[in-house]
C-alpha cells in the first residue's frame, strides 16, 4: 500500500524514520537495487525494508515498511529527476524479500496505468461528479467493462479505439453484433 502525503501520520513517520537521525536504522534494514537502461533513461531504484516501525505505524497487519528511491537519468540531456516513495506491507520478510517487494511495486504500477490511468483520462471518471446510490459503481462497472472489450478486440491504443469510434458508434456497436433499430413514431 503506497502511503501518500494525504495520510500525513504515516508519511511524516515513515520520512522521519527513512532519513533523520541515521541511528535511528539500525537493527532490521533489508535493501536491493536495480539498475535498467531503456528508452533513452537510465533508471536506478533503491528498496529498503524494515520491521521496525510495524508497532509504531497506525495501519492494520503492518509486516514491513518500505522506501523506494528512484533516480532517472536522460541519457540524451543529462538531466537527473529523483522520487522517494513509502509504502507499507502485510507480507512479512519471509514472504517477500526486497526483491519479491520491488516487483510487486513495480506490478501495482502496471495495474495502476493499466486500468486507473485510462478510466481517469478516457472516462475522467475523478472528475465525475455522480454521486447518487449505486450508480458510480454501475459506472465503473461499464467503463472496466468497454477498457476490457477493447483489449479483446484487439486494440492495443486506446486513443485510437476512442478516436475510431466518437464519430461512429455503430461501428462500435457492430464489434457487439448489435442491431439498432430506431422507430420513428
Amino acid at each position: 500500500m503506497p502511503i501518500k502525503e494525504n495520510q500525513p501520520r504515516m508519511y511524516q513517520a515513515l520520512a522521519y524514520w527513512f532519513t533523520d537521525p541515521p541511528q535511528l536504522r539500525s537493527l532490521d534494514s533489508r535493501q536491493i537495487k536495480t539498475v535498467n537502461k531503456g528508452h533513452g533513461r537510465l533508471e536506478t531504484r533503491v528498496l529498503t525494508a524494515t520491521t521496525e516501525l510495524n508497532t509504531y505505524l497506525p495501519w492494520p497487519d503492518v509486516q514491513q515498511a518500505l522506501l523506494l528511491e528512484k533516480t532517472v537519468v536522460d541519457t540524451k540531456s543529462g538531466e537527473v529527476s529523483f522520487v522517494r516513495r513509502y509504502a507499507v506491507t502485510s507480507l512479512s520478510p519471509a514472504e517477500a524479500d526486497p526483491a519479491r517487494l520491488l516487483a510487486l511495486w513495480r506490478g501495482h504500477w502496471a495495474i495502476e496505468n493499466g486500468l486507473h490511468y485510462p478510466r481517469d483520462v478516457w472516462f475522467c471518471e475523478d472528475a465525475s461528479h455522480i454521486r447518487a446510490g449505486n450508480i458510480p459503481e454501475v459506472m465503473a462497472v461499464c467503463r472496466n467493462t468497454i477498457l476490457n472489450l477493447l483489449r479483446a478486440w484487439g486494440y492495443k491504443s486506446l486513443k485510437f479505439a476512442r478516436e475510431t469510434f466518437a464519430g461512429n458508434p455503430d461501428k462500435a456497436l457492430g464489434l457487439l453484433e448489435l442491431e439498432v433499430c430506431i422507430q420513428l413514431e
